[in-house]
């Protein structure tokens, strides 16, 4: 997943390309799992929404 998301760091830079993504970890999780460099991408190149967890789920 890790090397994903820095490929698509780099397409972000050089091509303008998007990447989408959903996660439910926090940013200290990602870093945990994928390493600082990963996470500083994704601050970079993604918008975060953050929905409290409290609300109710939406899909029903």
């Amino acid at each position: 997943m890790g090397e994903i998301l820095l490929s698509g760091y780099d397409l972000f830079i050089s091509e303008k390309m998007m990447t989408h993504i959903t996660t439910n970890l926090s940013a200290s999780e990602i870093e945990q799992r994928y390493g600082n460099r990963v996470r500083s991408r994704m601050l970079a190149m993604f918008n975060l929404l953050d929905y409290n967890k409290n609300v109710l789920d939406k899909r029903s």
